[in-house]
């Protein structure tokens, strides 16, 4: 009885101490910040040891598997960083939890003796060779790197033309080296070597209603014509623009949230009594591209954040710049959350609500046009 008694009171302690860490074929030691038995791993052993990639910013780091991504907020606080399964920063090491990491990224996990974070090898399944163009399709993501005159892809293995495989992954030689190499998904990496024509980010105005539905009215005048009004006045105002719907149509939700994911940026608009100025963001972000969108933008530098907000956006930052732009006009905006359908897209999506009393006469359309205008310009920017 009296071991077992001392068993319990040294077998949490024991718990906590570190562990032998194996990550591919890097050995180091899993720790337990705060004492909570959330066991950390640091970000470049774990990096290297499966051929991840790893970014680190102001205030977070993140590492990637093909088309998968994991960020977490830095904090230096040991105990604060594992209650919220953050990563922590300890002098210039930088540790993240081991679990969350491999569930995001779908790595193998196992805690013995030690614990083991390991990916298995991927298998080349189909080489499809276009016209300026190579897809390569594997059993699982990969990472590639260009090296030279070839790619190697990292931790994966296989047969064919120009392939050799290698003790750090399988070798692709080619004539000359891809001007682009991206991950579409599904375990495919795409090779280019025609140059990208820069791509444009794309503007969606929704105006609410239509058809058989007038939305609500107020002084002989109805919703569905007021925000198709606004939304032409907005739209003339910007490259790249376009509007739902053309006249008093009923347009489906499932069509608008069709043109609204392709979309850079949408403004949904609405209207409401009085003077009030609503406007509506998304309490949840489904899609694993939209989530990193914003933690990505906030430390990208100016011209990758650009290029990163024609497919993917931060309402928060356009809801900024709304709520600037309308300042200047002494409106100020109030602002909530929910979850409106054509909010949760990978872009900057906002349901924006005018009162019925700012839209009585053209002049008063175009201040609120102007308005709207100018944000989307400087959140783009």
């Amino acid at each position: 009885m009296r071991f077992f008694a001392l068993a319990l009171v040294f077998l949490p302690a024991l718990a906590q101490a570190p562990r032998l860490l194996l990550v591919g074929g890097e050995v180091g030691q899993a720790l337990y910040p705060g004492g909570r038995g959330v066991a950390y791993g640091e970000v470049r052993l774990i990096a290297r040891g499966l051929g991840l990639a790893l970014w680190q910013g102001e205030g977070q780091v993140a590492l990637g598997l093909g088309s998968r991504y994991k960020v977490f907020p830095l904090v230096e606080n040991e105990a604060q960083a594992a209650a919220r399964g953050a990563g922590w920063k300890r002098g210039q090491e930088v540790f993240v939890p081991l679990r969350p990491l491999s569930e995001a990224l779908g790595l193998e996990y196992r805690a013995q003796e030690g614990i083991l974070l390991q990916l298995p090898w991927a298998r080349l399944l189909g080489v499809e060779r276009r016209p300026l163009q190579i897809l390569l399709r594997f059993s699982r993501e990969v990472n590639a790197l260009v090296e030279g005159n070839s790619v190697l892809f990292l931790l994966a293995q296989g047969e064919g033309a120009g392939l050799s495989q290698e003790a750090r992954g399988l070798r692709l030689t080619l004539e000359t080296p891809p001007t682009r190499l991206y991950y579409p998904g599904g375990g495919q990496v795409i090779l280019e070597w025609s140059p990208p024509a820069r791509p444009r980010p794309t503007v969606l105005l929704d105006p609410g209603h239509g058809g058989k539905d007038p939305g609500i009215s107020a002084g002989g005048l109805l919703e569905k014509d007021l925000t198709l009004d606004l939304a032409r006045r907005v739209a003339a105002r910007l490259p790249n623009a376009r509007v739902s719907r053309q006249g008093d149509e009923t347009v489906p939700l499932e069509a608008r949230l069709s043109l609204a994911q392709a979309a850079s940026v949408v403004v949904s608009l609405h209207v409401t009594q009085g003077s009030a100025v609503n406007l509506y963001l998304p309490k949840a972000r489904s899609t694993p591209l939209a989530q990193n969108a914003e933690a990505l933008l906030a430390s990208a530098p100016a011209e990758q954040a650009t290029l990163l907000k024609v497919y993917a956006g931060d309402p928060r930052r356009l809801a900024e710049a709304l709520e600037k732009a309308f300042s200047a006009l002494g409106i100020v905006l109030a602002r909530a959350e929910g979850p409106y359908a054509l909010t949760d897209i990978p872009g900057a999506g906002v349901v924006l609500e005018v009162g019925v009393e700012r839209l009585k006469t053209p002049e008063a359309r175009n201040q609120v046009a102007e308005a709207i205008a100018q944000a989307i310009r400087t959140y783009l920017e």
